[in-house]
């Protein structure tokens, strides 16, 4: 890989800290007042913004170190490991106001890569265009920020939906926000566990409604969501690219994939209703996604319907409101020396795959079916850190005639840094 890329963020780190060193003020364009700019250092990041608001630059970053152990579980070697999952330096911008962009790069597991790179037009809150790669607007898991996910990975109905792919999409906010909707048109992807590329001249058309009816009420209801999102399109895979989707456990282990002459060659879609509640110090989440698609192997096709569900509860022990992507102390460790927050949370979560994949698309060790629940504790010592210890038991279903796969039992833990 050619070196332009980590020297990008070097130079902009330099340029922001010679910013910051000097005290400058933003210039501005001709017609502009003049006025100086601000640069600024905090838990949002480090940002230089013109003085009146329109011009801005903002640096974030993610790193989350992760390890993984499997006791009493027979896996393949290398499976037990520490490494990072997450390294993504992220740039954020806004030009004359009303257009921004985001460029983030993941140096972690499977890194170097782009993660997001769009640019977007403001042109109210109700109407916003965006293009480039970004989300795909479906799953919710996928579409929450990973720094606030309840447990160390998302659940098995994120695995059947797109995770991020490149388009061009509408969004916005009505109703006084109480109504998000996104609709876009993208190249199409598989599962977020088999990203994969564009592999033809096909699109894919993808939307959610996620409606949030009691905000702003400040009763009990308040913090509840609701929505509906899909994807439809055509796709036919190659060789090479296969288009299929796959499935791996939490320890991300592969358990179901298909059989190397498999390929994607029709119609494919998902339907993804969910649901979250914010209540106090209580989280609760609730998904399912349903996907179809066509398989082919020689002379053989097929439409094989695959289905996944979540539901998961989390409580701050110690009393703070859960919010969505962060959880904030009362009482942070740091400077002040306090115990910062806990917080609990479990889940349970299950995926079924099409009996008809079995045993000409599958691949002869592919589970039919997978359920798992887990448990995992997580400690705040400020709004920019977090510590996690999870387990899960997985248990699966026999996809062919010989046995079930064994039970997998994962252990893991992440410290993650997020500003």
């Amino acid at each position: 890989m050619s070196t332009a890329r980590p020297r990008l963020f070097v130079v902009l780190l330099a340029v922001l800290g010679g910013v910051g060193i000097g005290n400058l003020g933003m210039a501005q364009t001709s017609g502009a007042s003049g006025a100086g700019g601000d640069v600024q250092a905090g838990r949002e990041g480090f940002r230089v913004v013109s003085g009146d608001g329109a011009f801005a630059l903002r640096l974030r970053g993610d790193l989350y170190a992760d390890a993984r152990f499997f006791p009493g579980t027979t896996e393949p070697a290398g499976a037990e490991r520490f490494f990072l999952r997450r390294a993504r330096p992220r740039l954020q911008g806004r030009v004359y106001d009303r257009f921004a962009f985001s460029i983030r790069s993941d140096f972690g597991i499977g890194g170097p890569e782009i993660d997001d790179a769009f640019v977007e037009a403001r042109f109210a809150p109700a109407l916003r265009l965006r293009m480039g790669r970004f989300n795909v607007p479906v799953g919710l898991e996928v579409l929450s920020s990973s720094t606030g996910l309840m447990h160390v990975e998302r659940g098995f109905p994120a695995g059947l939906v797109p995770e991020r792919d490149v388009g061009v999409m509408l969004a916005g906010d009505v109703g006084a926000g109480r109504l998000h909707y996104a609709l876009g048109l993208f190249n199409g992807a598989p599962g977020a566990s088999e990203p994969g590329g564009d592999v033809d001249d096909a699109k894919e058309a993808a939307g959610r409604v996620f409606a949030v009816p009691f905000a702003g009420t400040n009763g009990m209801w308040e913090g509840l969501g609701v929505g509906l999102a899909g994807t439809v399109g055509t796709v036919t895979g190659t060789a090479a690219t296969p288009a299929l989707t796959g499935l791996r456990t939490t320890g991300r282990q592969s358990f179901f994939g298909y059989r190397d002459e498999a390929r994607a060659d029709g119609r494919r879609w998902r339907l993804a209703p969910q649901a979250r509640l914010y209540a106090g110090p209580v989280e609760l989440l609730g998904t399912y996604t349903v996907t179809t698609e066509t398989a082919r192997r020689g002379p053989d096709q097929e439409t094989l319907t695959h289905r996944a569900w979540q539901a998961s509860a989390a409580v701050v022990l110690t009393g703070e409101d859960a919010r969505e992507g962060e959880v904030v102390p009362d009482d942070p460790f740091g400077a002040e020396r306090g115990t910062g927050a806990i917080e609990l949370g479990g889940r349970v979560h299950g995926v079924t795959f099409d009996d008809e994949a079995f045993p000409a698309f599958a691949a002869p060790t592919a589970a039919s079916g997978a359920t798992a629940w887990g448990l995992t504790l997580s400690w705040y010592p400020n709004a920019m850190v977090r510590v996690m210890l999870g387990m899960e038991r997985t248990g699966f279903e026999a996809g062919g005639a010989g046995p079930a796969r064994d039970p997998e039992t994962l252990l893991l833990t992440r410290m993650q840094i997020s500003f």
